[in-house]
């Protein structure tokens, strides 16, 4: 993939952006570092360039995010998977917190949120020697994990 060089689509990013600056001149974006890191890169000057402030964050760091000051800002969240539908490191420490059991439903009450999932389709193939329509909705799961997650705390 040209992914590095710029080859990646971020009409969903720039709504999300849009979105918060009729609400909001300041975004929290939360990424896992490696090519997430480069997608929120892209992500803060585009929001710069539209006058939204953007604050960035380890997905490690979103548990001291939570419930502060910060957390009346929107915020986007890059959640990559990895083989076998799992986290990277980051989002699994992300998605440690969300789960825990002694968070009650408005734990994150009021957070305006947007997930963009970061799945790679070629770690399907190598597990499945083809990648097809069916197949592919497994790159999100993650993603999809930790939405569902945000939802049921806010």
């Amino acid at each position: 993939e040209d992914t590095a060089k710029g080859g990646v689509d971020m009409a969903l990013p720039h709504e999300a952006l849009l979105a918060s600056r009729r609400e909001s001149t300041h975004l929290n974006v939360f990424h896992g570092g490696g090519f997430s890191e480069a997608i929120a890169l892209r992500v803060r000057d585009a929001a710069c360039e539209n006058g939204v402030e953007v604050t960035m964050h380890n997905l490690v760091d979103f548990e001291a995010f939570s419930g502060g000051p910060a957390q009346s800002s929107p915020a986007l969240l890059l959640i990559t998977t990895v083989e076998d539908e799992q986290p990277c490191p980051a989002s699994a420490a992300c998605l440690r917190f969300l789960r825990r059991k002694s968070h009650g439903p408005k734990t994150l009450d009021g957070l305006q949120f947007a997930v963009l999932g970061l799945g790679d389709s070629n770690l399907l193939a190598v597990a499945w020697r083809r990648v097809d329509c069916f197949g592919a909705r497994d790159c999100n799961q993650a993603a999809e994990k930790v939405d569902s997650w945000l939802k049921h705390l806010g």
